[in-house]
């Protein structure tokens, strides 16, 4: 659970525009392998420990992109997300918690983003 709000949390308020193509491939991957389990193909194991390694390269991208680069929107992004995550454990509504995230990012808007990754 705590990854899916990771997940969310990269594709909104992060200020590197690629982290929300590497957030889709865990859940691409997972398609597929489910698709390989179901023919047989795959044992239901190793679709467990396939969408674990998938579900991991994220972290290890954000670890590396934070000690490489500095990015200071990883810890930023994993203290928001752990609050966040927290938050809604403890009862609070998920409209209400997902609301003020995409209020932020609409006020907000492209402003922060650094494009200089893509260079």
């Amino acid at each position: 659970a705590f990854s899916q709000f990771m997940a969310t949390m990269a594709c909104l308020m992060t200020l590197n525009p690629a982290w929300p193509l590497l957030v889709l491939l865990p859940i691409q991957l997972a398609s597929l392998l489910m698709t390989l389990v179901r023919k047989g193909l795959l044992s239901a194991k190793g679709y467990h420990i396939g969408y674990t390694v998938s579900l991991c390269l994220p972290y290890i991208s954000a670890f590396r992109s934070y000690i490489y680069s500095g990015a200071a929107d990883v810890p930023l992004l994993t203290a928001i997300a752990t609050i966040l995550f927290n938050l809604r454990r403890r009862g609070l509504n998920k409209y209400l918690l997902w609301g003020c995230v995409v209020l932020a990012r609409i006020t907000v808007g492209d402003n922060l983003l650094d494009w200089k990754v893509w260079t």
